[in-house]
């Protein structure tokens, strides 16, 4: 610590100016996104109307995008180094106040991340009612099935469809949520149903008829590159008061 002083003291008598260093340009890494390819099947049709309820159910839009990871660590401080002796003065001085040991520098390091948006499958389901009465989704129940099994929802990934109400002649557009994309296999086939859509109600409103719809897909996954910067950052820190 009396080195450290010594080198602070010399700083303040002396006017020091930091010295000129070269900036090494931040290291780069490969990241990767993983996103679903949906194609229907020949036998499916897009647009099903059973009853007076027309549905069509089509994949949602899925991007790739950037965020960053941020990890921090406390770096052992160099005396010796003139330029980071130099920084601490200076941050001192502008005003942070304190003493230089009651300081700690600070590595925060930003790890670049290349995600796809959303993370789970999602279809948009467009409902036409055609019904005399008013269309009502609660009741309804979304199955996601891959590959023969069963995939686990809940219902708050259909929520929208069990709230929605669309007046007789109108339509309206929802999106319903599957399982992440992490818990699917990559190459496989996919068949969704929506069980007990009400497709028919009397004049009183009364339900006459429920039917199921259903669709089938072939999916796919394909792997998108970018190359990223990691980005590094150190700062000083005052740990005590």
């Amino acid at each position: 610590m009396k080195k450290l002083l010594a080198v602070v003291f010399l700083c303040a008598l002396t006017a020091c100016a930091p010295i000129q260093v070269v900036e090494k340009p931040n290291p780069t890494v490969t990241v990767r996104c993983v996103y679903p390819v949906i194609t229907p099947l020949a036998e499916t049709k897009e647009l099903q109307n059973k009853g007076g309820i027309n549905i069509s159910l089509a994949p949602n839009t899925f991007e790739c995008a950037d965020s960053v990871v941020r990890t921090a660590r406390e770096v052992p401080r160099n005396i010796f180094d003139y330029n980071e002796t130099y920084s601490l003065v200076s941050y001192i001085n502008a005003g942070a106040g304190g003493k230089p040991e009651d300081y700690k520098l600070m590595e925060t390091t930003s790890n670049p991340v290349y995600t796809t948006k959303p993370d789970r499958v999602a279809f948009r389901v467009k409902i036409n009612n055609q019904m005399p009465r008013v269309f009502r989704g609660a009741g309804t129940v979304v199955l996601y099935n891959f590959a023969g099994k069963n995939a686990s929802v809940n219902s708050q990934d259909y929520a929208e469809l069990s709230n929605v109400i669309v007046p007789p002649r109108t339509e309206a557009e929802i999106t319903i949520y599957g399982p992440p994309f992490k818990d699917i296999p990559e190459n496989t086939k996919l068949w969704i149903s929506l069980y007990d859509v009400v497709t028919k109600t009397d004049n009183a409103g009364n339900i006459v008829e429920k039917q199921n719809f259903e669709w089938y897909y072939n999916y796919q996954t394909q792997a998108k590159e970018a190359t990223r910067e990691v980005a590094t950052t150190r700062d000083w820190v005052r740990a005590r008061r």
